[in-house]
């Protein structure tokens, strides 16, 4: 008969999941569960492993599962408020990460936290204040210090950018992924130039990242001298192309009402633009490979 404690097996996984061998860890927390089905310990390892193995819908069910019984559990929140990070839903986040820090308003990780799910939203003047807030507790914490040299990087405070992107990854190489979050939601705002002055600089820390490279290729060809006429649908997206399209269907009427010659020409502008807005991206993507 096995006489493991349920403790000792919590030793050994965590030993395990310090390594990433969680399919080792996996097998023990296995057995043990099914001797020890509510033991909270072993239930929150198993929810960390399914974490760290991208099985998020899991670690989400046996996280609620322990906060069910124990909604205080601070482990369990801290997961909760990761893998709602990681399914992108910080509205649902936020509070999560708001609660820990009234409970425990000196531990600097939870600003740090709290201040990469601001730059994941692109709130970066809170996200500086989230961190410089924390680091008054720990001068050191990794999670703050990270958040203030992403903020510095996006808002190119620092000239040498490649540096401090190479400083930054170095200590922090988890930012990596942050950076590249920001990328996308700056590029989904429309601020196109920011996200290409940090997509460019993350390929030059990682030229072998093909996602990377596709994505900083896409942006210099959206940035590009001949788009700025395309900038309002680039902008603003759908939004973007109704105002040009209402904007256009009053302007031709005013001006066939003006003169039959001056409504001629702005029909005839109009049709150049919609054929350029229709073919020109798809030419310049073969006039610019990567």
């Amino acid at each position: 008969m096995d006489s493991t404690t349920p403790e000792q097996v919590m030793q050994q996984v965590q030993a395990l999941l310090e390594r990433r061998r969680t399919t080792q860890a996996r097998v023990l927390l296995q057995a043990a569960l099914a001797t020890n089905p509510q033991h909270t310990g072993l239930l929150m390892q198993a929810a960390w492993t399914d974490y760290l193995d991208d099985r998020g819908d899991e670690a989400l069910a046996t996280v609620k599962q322990v906060l069910a019984s124990q909604p205080h559990h601070e482990s369990a929140r801290l997961l909760y408020f990761e893998l709602l990070v990681k399914a992108e839903r910080y509205v649902e986040a936020e509070p999560v990460i708001i609660e820990l820090l009234r409970d425990y308003p000196e531990h600097a990780p939870y600003y740090g936290r709290y201040a990469s799910l601001m730059l994941h939203a692109l709130k970066l003047p809170k996200a500086r204040q989230l961190a410089q807030e924390g680091l008054k507790s720990d001068p050191d914490d990794t999670d703050c210090l990270g958040a203030i040299t992403i903020c510095d990087f996006i808002e190119q405070r620092d000239r040498d950018t490649s540096g401090a992107l190479q400083r930054l990854l170095a200590y922090h190489p988890q930012s990596a992924q942050t950076l590249v979050l920001v990328a996308v939601a700056l590029q989904q705002r429309g601020d196109l130039k920011e996200a290409r002055h940090v997509s460019q600089e993350l390929v030059r820390a990682q030229p072998d990242n093909t996602p990377l490279v596709e994505m900083a290729h896409q942006l210099k060809l959206s940035t590009h001298w001949s788009m700025v006429p395309m900038w309002p649908m680039q902008r603003f997206g759908w939004v973007g192309s109704i105002v040009i399209w209402l904007i256009a269907l009053f302007g031709l009427r005013i001006a066939a009402n003006a003169s039959p010659a001056l409504g001629a020409v702005s029909t005839v502008v109009f049709l150049v633009y919609v054929v350029y807005s229709w073919t020109w991206p798809a030419i310049l993507k073969k006039l610019m490979p990567m």
